[in-house]
């Protein structure tokens, strides 16, 4: 085989499994909108009132998780209707992840009929994005990209609620490809954008900063000087929430407060009142066990340290995104895949021999 065809091949399997994890995303979103009945539903209590009554599929798709939260976003990217949120302060807090509406709004063009297939469409291609940032890092662990597969399972809940976690887990892994190849203007950009999509982001952020300063510690100015460039995704963050705040007269943090508590009070009191409480400590036992055996397997892995730093932050948070539409799943998505990442780079090489890249 020829060098161009050696390098070729990588390419085409992470754009082939790409291809594969959107056509799954497909199938699990536009599933889950055509279950849906029409016209529906006098049971659904929408924490916005933007959606018409009754509601269509794709409406009602949005109305019964966060998905017409970031719909209000999309047609009112101006932040002029607060008052369309139960609770106006609650604007202030979906506010600070503007990217994910803001792309809804520039797709449908401000069309409000058309923001619901839009976020549909970009539901679909954040997962083949997923998929594909997720193969990158697979591939740089000498493993199988069809591993990223797992994209679409860990992200069920994004996919059937429309909303921005999968987007924002590929920013992160782009950004720790590209870090990894001293690429780091380009991955600042991507943890820049990924903090502005989903906030929880920068757990990720401080969580590799913390790994190149301990990777890199025997050369510590340097490591110095690169691990404060990550201080940019925190500062682009802190200048949108006061733009926020300026705007809507309210901090996003004025409605965090039940989401956030001691740690595993929240956990113990969600099992507590949630219909399914085995599905909760499924999770939590999965996602505890991935971080172990990454701490044993693979703890110079910079994806260890992340997913520790995930698991430490669904420590603490609150009952309500326990209970409320699988909140903690869409939270923790790089919990599941770091962790997973990393057990498989660091398990042995013979298990996964008739994977690797050389014997395919």
């Amino acid at each position: 085989m020829s060098s161009t065809s050696r390098a070729r091949s990588p390419a085409r399997s992470v754009l082939l499994v790409a291809l594969v994890g959107t056509l799954l995303g497909a199938a699990i979103a536009v599933g889950y909108v055509a279950t849906q009945p029409s016209p529906c539903c006098g049971d659904l209590k929408p924490f916005v009132s933007i959606l018409p009554v009754p509601l269509s599929r794709i409406d009602a798709t949005l109305a019964e998780g966060d998905g017409h939260a970031f719909a209000a976003i999309a047609e009112d990217p101006l932040m002029r209707r607060p008052q369309v949120f139960q609770d106006p302060r609650d604007f202030a807090y979906r506010e600070q992840r503007p990217v994910w509406g803001y792309l809804a709004w520039a797709g449908s063009l401000g069309s409000a009929d058309r923001v619901g297939w839009v976020l549909l469409v970009l539901t679909i291609l954040s997962c083949g994005l997923a998929t594909g940032a997720t193969a990158l890092l697979l591939l740089d662990r000498q493993r199988s990209t069809w591993w990223a597969l797992l994209v679409p399972v860990v992200g069920f809940e994004t996919l059937t609620e429309l909303t921005p976690e999968l987007f924002a887990w590929s920013l992160l892994a782009l950004a720790v490809w590209c870090w990894a190849r001293s690429r780091r203007g380009v991955a600042v950009l991507c943890l820049s954008v990924a903090a502005l999509t989903r906030e929880t982001m920068l757990v990720g952020v401080g969580a590799l900063a913390l790994w190149e300063l301990w990777e890199h510690r025997q050369h510590l100015a340097a490591a110095v000087r690169h691990a404060a460039l990550l201080v940019v995704p925190f500062l682009v963050y802190a200048a949108w929430i006061v733009v926020v705040r300026l705007r809507l007269g309210n901090w996003p943090f004025n409605r965090s407060g039940d989401r956030l508590g001691f740690p595993g009070a929240g956990l113990v009191d969600g099992i507590r009142r949630a219909d399914t409480p085995s599905t909760i400590a499924f999770w939590m036992v999965v996602g505890v066990g991935l971080v172990l055996a990454a701490l044993v397997t693979a703890r110079r892995d910079p994806l260890t340290w992340i997913a520790t730093a995930f698991l430490a932050l669904g420590a603490v948070l609150g009952p309500d995104v326990w209970i409320t539409n699988a909140g903690y799943q869409r939270t923790l998505v790089p919990l599941f895949l770091c962790g997973a990442i990393a057990v498989l780079g660091g398990a042995p090489d013979r298990v996964f021999a008739r994977f690797s890249p050389a014997r395919s």
